[in-house]
């Protein structure tokens, strides 16, 4: 399997994760917070991947702030 595909799989598992997870952020679902910090890590390995290291760092600051909201906001509800 070439370096290409993996990285379109990768890219497109990554949107499908993104767009579930705006969707359940959108209903107040906690798992939202999950499902973007995943999405939004796959996508920071598919711009380290090609060399787009700025947006690599910002999905890898929204994959840290999902991490956080998620924690945040289940502490909250215990």
């Amino acid at each position: 399997m070439s370096i290409e595909f993996t990285k379109t799989i990768i890219e497109v598992i990554s949107a499908i994760l993104i767009l579930i997870a705006f969707e359940l952020l959108n209903r107040k679902h906690l798992k939202g917070y999950s499902f973007m910090a995943i999405g939004q890590l796959l996508a920071a390995i598919i711009c380290v991947m090609t060399s787009l290291w700025f947006l690599a760092f910002m999905h890898a600051i929204n994959c840290l702030l999902m991490v956080r909201g998620y924690l945040k906001w289940k502490t909250n509800n215990e």
